[in-house]
């Protein structure tokens, strides 16, 4: 039985293309009819691969989606290897600035609305503050923008030395990140081992199982030298919230941000809890400003049914009527 569920293992729902590589990153566009003018643009984290957010169909924001009428395309910030320690967050938001440039010409349109997810959401943030102009809405998933909150992972943030780590390691790891997200709920993760042993006859439950935990094991290297700046700018110094960050030296300046934002945030995410979000809707001179909160944790509100019965179809309704 567990062995039909290897074989049956499919990270991707829908089907895309890869409209551009260059080196590390790539650009994936989903295959859809759009009835909608603004196509939407996914930056996930770069911690992790981004077919959580097309899981399986059952659970898959990129159908809803794209059944919606949005045009959806994906960055893929792919798997860094040592040769790449050199790249910097600045790499990553030229990046953005680059697919945001290569959707308007392909459609003809002159904004986009950009989706961050977690790390990407703070990318997102980032690009938002520093080129408003191309930015018709701004949604926000889970997303860590003050990174001085009382939570395990940020606690953890300030005794790290990052960069003894990137210069002993060139990278950060994914596996050593692994152990880290798996050691702040040792107990929950030992009883989900033990659920899924006593339920092998539920279909759903172990198909989830194997999707996740194939997921969850399939983590990037962060580069070196943006593992650098993530801990010790982020982290430590919380400059973003505080308006201090910069990028080759432009300020990022959240007062910039006044496109529609939708926050969607997760009630009991231990990563990124809803203090790391509420500040920065607090500051923001957006007047057309949303927070939808989640009853799950940080990838629940993604691969859950309950998110996806309560909170998805409300986002979507919101991205679909600021996208004509």
């Amino acid at each position: 039985m567990l062995d039909r569920f290897l074989v049956e293992f499919k990270p991707w729902t829908c089907d895309f293309e890869l409209v551009h590589k260059d080196w590390l990153f790539g650009l994936m566009h989903f295959k859809s009819q759009s009835k909608y003018k603004i196509p939407l643009l996914i930056s996930y984290a770069y911690i992790n691969r981004p077919y959580i957010m097309d899981l399986y169909e059952e659970l898959s924001v990129v159908k809803r989606l794209i059944d919606a009428g949005i045009d959806v395309w994906m960055i893929d910030w792919g798997y860094p290897k040592r040769s790449d320690k050199f790249f910097n967050i600045s790499d990553y938001i030229e990046y953005i600035d680059f697919c945001v440039d290569l959707i308007k010409k392909q459609k003809g349109v002159s904004k986009v609305t950009l989706h961050g997810y977690c790390l990407g959401a703070t990318l997102a943030v980032i690009y938002a503050a520093l080129s408003p102009e191309p930015i018709k809405n701004l949604v926000l998933q889970a997303p860590p923008i003050n990174f001085h909150t009382n939570n395990t992972i940020s606690l953890w943030a300030m005794h790290i030395d990052p960069v003894k780590i990137s210069r002993a390691m060139g990278n950060m790891p994914g596996e050593l990140l692994n152990i880290a997200f798996l050691l702040v709920e040792p107990v929950k993760l030992a009883l989900k081992y033990l659920n899924v042993m006593d339920n092998l006859e539920n279909k759903r439950l172990v198909k989830n199982f194997f999707h996740m935990d194939h997921w969850i094991f399939d983590s990037p290297a962060v580069p070196g030298y943006v593992y650098e700046e993530q801990i010790g700018r982020w982290y430590h110094k919380n400059e973003i919230i505080r308006g201090e960050y910069d990028v080759n030296g432009k300020k990022v300046d959240l007062t910039n941000i006044t496109m529609p934002v939708l926050a969607i945030v997760a009630e009991k995410d231990n990563l990124t809890p809803p203090e790391t979000t509420i500040p920065f809707l607090n500051m923001i001179p957006s007047k057309d400003k949303k927070m939808l909160i989640g009853h799950k944790g940080h990838v629940g509100l993604t691969v859950s049914m309950t998110s996806h019965k309560k909170i998805w179809p409300e986002a979507v309704k919101w991205i679909a009527e600021r996208s004509k």
